[in-house]
């Protein structure tokens, strides 16, 4: 009987589990899971997914449960995914418009529960934190603190922000150790029921579509985006504050902590009124230090049988609502990729694994850098510190179609060129070995 490639996954986030449910389908494959909590489960709350996100997880073959789960926003304005507006006035700048997606959003433990089901519960193992990867061309040794120690023949890191997997790509190629950096922006987040909103913003006779539509209020330095969840009948806020030169957080000072209304108006007092009274109606408002990492050089070890997705390759500030959709893409070329290699190779063989980490860097690395790149850059614009858009009018142009050429990406293109392009690297070295 052919011997089954065991596959590791590092990290149950959303990328991972996305992954993991399309590659336990293959009958090549001895894919595991690891864990390094007691469940799966994710911090925060809302997350609004991008068309290129929604597309990338119908091509997962899991859009039926995210459509169940998911939140749209009520006609006429169905395609909006936000309004951009004045924050000191509510004065309207203009819309961005995704066709047929709009504005898409969940709660993410929702989401998460969604795709728990189609893990099968022997291949998910939990209170797994890694201590250690090694790498050689035979196999991918893994230590997790617990003492455990695994082999497989292939490792997937989907282990967030603080990566230790990603410490042994670079390390495995000489290269210096990337660290997440602080941007030097605060994020206030928060639930409030729509209702309660919607009655305020009635009270004080100010425009409804402040409740009923997503918005983005902008200002100097600061911004506010406030988005449907749970069937609407919730929105989630997040109100950002920025001073780009302090960009250094005391050694010991935590990422997310309990706040009050109290700081949260202060930084505010000078905002609108409707701005105020939405803000105020977070019971239990949390703060957040917003992190990122520089683009990564590569994404593969050097015996190309270790390799990253997710926050562990590109996690980027959360601008443009798409840090969670690149993983999802990554997801999507790997999930295509394995399944070139079930359908199209015999007997699968290290070198197959190897092309197939070079196909999906080639096609992922370039575009994901861009979207940590514009990412901070759209941060920029909205809080009035990009020289190029320097007042409300210019960023209110800039913004309607900004994010066009992220969202209108090809995806279905990209599976179909990673196919094709990994079973002629595969062709290419059995003519080799022919030869």
């Amino acid at each position: 009987m052919e011997k089954r490639i065991k596959i590791a996954l590092i990290g149950g986030g959303i990328a991972g589990l996305a992954l993991m449910t399309n590659l336990v389908k293959n009958k090549k494959f001895d894919v595991h899971l690891y864990e390094s909590a007691a469940q799966f489960s994710e911090i925060g709350a809302g997350i609004s997914f991008g068309a290129n996100a929604v597309k990338a997880i119908e091509l997962l073959g899991l859009g039926e449960e995210y459509h169940a789960i998911a939140d749209t926003v009520a006609a006429p304005y169905q395609d909006i995914w936000f309004q951009w507006r004045n924050g000191y006035t509510d004065e309207y700048l203009s819309a961005s418009i995704a066709p047929q997606v709009g504005q898409s959003s969940v709660h993410r433990a929702d989401f998460l529960d969604a795709l728990i089901p189609f893990v099968p519960s022997q291949n998910a193992h939990f209170n797994k934190r890694v201590q250690s990867v090694e790498a050689s061309s035979a196999a991918v040794r893994l230590t997790f603190q617990d003492g455990e120690v695994v082999e497989a023949d292939y490792v997937i890191g989907c282990d967030g922000i603080h990566s230790v997997v990603r410490d042994h790509v670079l390390a495995s190629h000489q290269l210096p150790k990337v660290d997440p950096q602080f941007s030097g922006t605060w994020a206030y987040r928060g639930i409030i029921k729509y209702l309660d909103f919607k009655q305020v913003i009635a009270e004080l006779g100010h425009d409804p579509e402040l409740a009923d539509v997503p918005q983005m209020l902008l200002g100097k330095d600061k911004h506010i985006l406030t988005f449907p969840i749970r069937k609407g009948e919730e929105i989630n806020i997040v109100a950002f504050k920025s001073d780009r030169k302090n960009t250094t957080l005391p050694e010991g000072t935590p990422w997310t902590r309990p706040t009050t209304n109290t700081e949260m108006l202060a930084d505010f007092a000078d905002w609108s009124e409707s701005c105020r009274a939405l803000l105020n109606l977070i019971e239990k408002p949390t703060i957040w230090a917003l992190h990122e990492i520089e683009p990564l050089k590569t994404y593969q070890n050097s015996e190309h049988n270790v390799i990253l997705i997710g926050d562990a390759a590109h996690a980027m500030l959360p601008h443009q609502g798409a840090g969670a959709g690149q993983g999802l893409e990554d997801a999507l070329i790997l999930s295509a990729l394995f399944k070139h290699l079930e359908h199209h190779s015999a007997q699968i063989c290290t070198e197959d694994l190897a092309q197939l980490s070079h196909v999906y860097e080639q096609l992922r690395k370039e575009r994901a850098i861009r979207v940590q790149n514009t990412s901070r850059e759209s941060g920029e614009i909205y809080e009035l510190y990009s020289p190029l858009y320097p007042d409300f009018d210019s960023v209110g142009q800039h913004l309607a179609h900004r994010f066009d050429w992220l969202w209108q990406h090809d995806l279905e293109k990209d599976v179909e060129l990673a196919q094709q392009r990994l079973g002629q690297a595969i062709e290419k070295n059995l003519v080799a070995e022919a030869i």
